[in-house]
């Protein structure tokens, strides 16, 4: 599985939207805090604050272009069926599809959090440990929601084999499903049920704010929940749905 990872990597991390989707994410991290530390009373509190808004910003750009470049590709050109075709057991080759977004979404956070700290250094500020929590915080919360989403999105990549399905999955789960929870959280009915507590975008600022109250154990607890309820079980489930399908009676569908 390690050389299909590799191979899988090697093939995604070459393509120019990867790339520019990392100088986007660099650009918008140092635009938004230079912009902050210039209009805030407080430039350090507008530091933190510019890393918040531009992790949430740009979490969904990366979420679009990695279901794109490690889902969509494949199943547009049908190279899945020569992996699973040519004996690459099909849960490896799910997991490791998972592995591949995971990888790549948490390594550009990571080196764009270089640039950011390598930008407070020459910026010359310090800050609190509640300001670190706060922005490290927020950057794990929308690693989790652009992660947990592709691997639901993907549930629908291999039950349908269709990428604009997979696609809108992904970005119903990012964008369409929180606005209509804000929504229904108005009616006093339904808000008693606190159903957006229970969804992942609710799941994961439950999870943050723990985190940064203080509160470990409990934030550790939920992040443990987070990862198992959606995307163990997405997977797990990928796996079932491709289990059920035979490789040689695979037609690709037209998107």
């Amino acid at each position: 599985m390690r050389k299909l990872i590799k191979a899988d990597l090697g093939r995604i991390l070459r393509k120019k939207s990867i790339l520019f989707s990392f100088f986007l994410m660099v650009a918008c991290f140092v635009g938004m805090i230079l912009y902050n530390i210039s209009t805030f009373p407080d430039p350090a509190f507008g530091f933190a604050v510019a890393v918040s808004d531009a992790s949430s910003w740009i979490a969904l750009i990366l979420g679009i272009v990695l279901v794109l470049n490690v889902y969509a590709d494949d199943f547009k050109s049908t190279a899945y069926i020569n992996v699973v075709g040519r004996g690459i057991n099909r849960q490896k080759f799910i997991i490791t599809k998972v592995i591949d977004a995971l990888t790549i979404l948490v390594g550009m956070y990571v080196c764009a959090g270089l640039v950011v700290v390598g930008l407070k250094f020459a910026l010359g500020y310090t800050f609190s440990s509640a300001e670190v929590t706060f922005m490290v915080g927020r950057c794990l919360n929308d690693i989790l929601l652009t992660g947990a989403g592709i691997a639901i999105a993907s549930v629908f990549f291999y039950l349908t084999e269709n990428n604009t399905i997979g696609m809108l999955v992904f970005l119903g789960i990012d964008m369409v499903i929180p606005v209509a929870l804000i929504n229904l959280a108005a009616n006093p009915t339904v808000v008693k049920y606190h159903i957006d507590k229970l969804y992942l975008t609710g799941a994961c600022s439950s999870m943050t704010s723990d985190f940064i109250m203080g509160q470990t154990g409990a934030g550790l607890l939920k992040l443990f929940l987070i990862i198992a309820v959606y995307m163990v079980a997405a997977v797990v489930a990928s796996i079932i749905i491709f289990r059920k399908k035979e490789t040689t009676n695979i037609t690709p569908k037209k998107v």
